[in-house]
């Protein structure tokens, strides 16, 4: 009994020495008085609260991303041309090429492989490339990082025509052809392109071709691809209205770094602008028809980071948030109150009059 006396007394002398280190007095309840106007200020309080609150965790939640540029230090390196395109010949009529500026051959187009397929899309597919062009567009509506990534593939889906037979009237030309870093041009024309020794190569064509330029790209990258992200011409289909029309596309191609957390990868990003024209000799629109993608190399290199939010600060911030908002909140009411107060004080003090002796 004496041992539990004790240890009350000792629990007791210990909460009374906590409650002296309080830093935070209590005041009783018969001394608080409340009124309309701080109710009024609590409840801005609460939404200015609220608000801020809903801005810092919106912004901790979108990724960091950091953009840097730097003079491209690998001029002199290799890289492969990925295309996957249909267009809407045979494929006995038509042959692909890499030229530089120079008219050399600079890549191994036998690497390409062609393979007949149908070029009118079946339902899934035209379905699956509108939601694409969809994806593509939000992403170059907002340029960041995060709005460009998506769970979205660029291989076209499998046709779904429910056996249904369908011609193959129509050559698909896909795969990889290594090439230097120069500029240069890829592209498809009329007839086989047969290499001829010291002359770089030509297109040999016997009799008269029906010529339908009518295309699609389901791809077409510049080094490593990275899953999910989309580039300017996937997708892209284009209807050629008469046999002689040329399609040119003008390729501006960005070594580009992308690192984040997981991933530290060299890949190359480009933009792309296009002139399409019918080809008349009579009213002088010259040319060839075909499809030319002419690219060139951005002499700078860009550095594309994602770095992580600290944790400790997105705390730290929301603390400070709801503590400023609190004390600026008290202080702007005992203010108001005070001033009140004594402009009737002052009111009242003229209204009463004055008494003779």
């Amino acid at each position: 009994m004496l041992r539990r006396l004790a240890r009350g007394d000792k629990g007791k002398q210990l909460q009374e020495i906590i409650k002296q280190v309080d830093a935070f007095p209590k005041v009783e309840d018969s001394y608080v008085t409340t009124n309309s106007f701080g109710g009024i200020v609590t409840l801005i309080c609460w939404i200015g609260i609220a608000l801020l609150l809903h801005s810092e965790i919106n912004d901790f939640l979108k990724l960091n991303v950091e953009y840097k540029y730097e003079v491209d230090q690998e001029k002199d390196s290799k890289l492969s041309i990925n295309v996957d395109m249909t267009i809407a010949m045979q494929c006995s009529l038509i042959g692909a090429d890499v030229l530089d500026t120079w008219g050399q051959d600079i890549g191994n187009t036998e690497l390409l492989k062609e393979e007949l397929v149908p070029f009118e899309l079946a339902e899934n597919q035209k379905m699956f490339l509108k939601l694409q062009g969809v994806i593509k567009d939000f992403g170059q509506a907002h340029a960041s990082l995060e709005d460009m990534m998506g769970d979205i593939s660029n291989k076209l889906v499998p046709r779904d025509d429910h056996g249904i037979e369908v011609p193959k009237d129509a050559c698909r030309i896909h795969g990889s052809i290594p090439v230097d870093k120069v500029k240069g041009n890829f592209h498809i024309l009329s007839g086989r392109s047969v290499k001829i020794a010291g002359l770089g190569h030509a297109h040999l064509q016997f009799g008269e071709v029906k010529k339908n330029f009518s295309h699609r790209i389901d791809g077409l990258t510049f080094g490593d691809r990275i899953s999910g992200m989309m580039y300017a011409l996937d997708g892209e289909h284009r209807i050629a209205p008469t046999s002689e029309y040329s399609f040119q596309y003008y390729v501006q191609i960005v070594p580009t770094k992308y690192i984040t957390k997981d991933l530290n990868v060299q890949t190359y990003q480009y933009t792309v602008q296009e002139q399409i024209r019918a080809i008349d000799h009579g009213s002088g629109s010259h040319g060839t028809a075909g499809i030319v993608i002419k690219y060139d190399f951005s002499p700078i290199a860009a550095i594309v980071q994602v770095k992580e939010k600290n944790w400790v600060i997105f705390l730290t911030r929301m603390l400070g948030v709801v503590g400023g908002i609190i004390s600026t909140s008290g202080l702007l009411n005992m203010v108001i109150t005070e001033s009140f107060d004594f402009l009737c004080g002052c009111f009242k003090k003229r209204s009463v009059p004055a008494t003779g002796s």
